[in-house]
């Protein structure tokens, strides 16, 4: 049967993997958040122009289907950011997510590296305690001839 430490090693392995994974995840999730910040500023900014523009034509006098045709825009424009404001948050719970799945990863990579630590340092001790007890034993088959 192989040593506690290789066996160990192979479950720590396997846990490294699942953590990596995790990081790549966790990268992918902060990616999204963050693209969807941009986002809504350019949408807002976008807003704040248009709305600008608006009120500039607006000043100068408009017909009533020009004012129709900006103002189903800007309500195109307000919808974009609704559903933006739901992908925010719906990316928001997935990163939630993803962050306590990274953490439980992480913590567990953690003690089955303290664990392996453990067990090798165990072996090494009986390794230097069996060597010990050769020499105790080869040291009492010597006889010395002064005795």
């Amino acid at each position: 049967m192989s040593k506690r430490s290789k066996r160990l090693k192979l479950v720590l392995d396997l846990a490294e993997k699942k953590k990596q994974q995790a990081d790549q995840f966790l990268a992918a999730s902060r990616q999204r958040v963050d693209n969807d910040q941009k986002t809504m500023a350019q949408l807002e900014q976008y807003v704040s122009d248009y709305q600008q523009s608006y009120l500039g034509a607006h000043a100068q006098g408009c017909t009533g289907a020009q004012l129709h045709t900006q103002q189903a825009f800007l309500q195109k424009i307000q919808d974009a950011k609704a559903a933006q404001i739901k992908a925010m948050e719906q990316n928001r719970r997935e990163l939630d997510v993803v962050e306590q799945h990274w953490k439980a990863a992480y913590a567990r990579v953690k003690g089955l590296q303290k664990l392996a630590d453990k067990a090798v340092e165990n072996e090494l001790l009986e390794e230097e305690k069996a060597l010990q007890k050769q020499l105790d034993e080869r040291s009492q088959a010597i006889k010395t001839p002064f005795i």
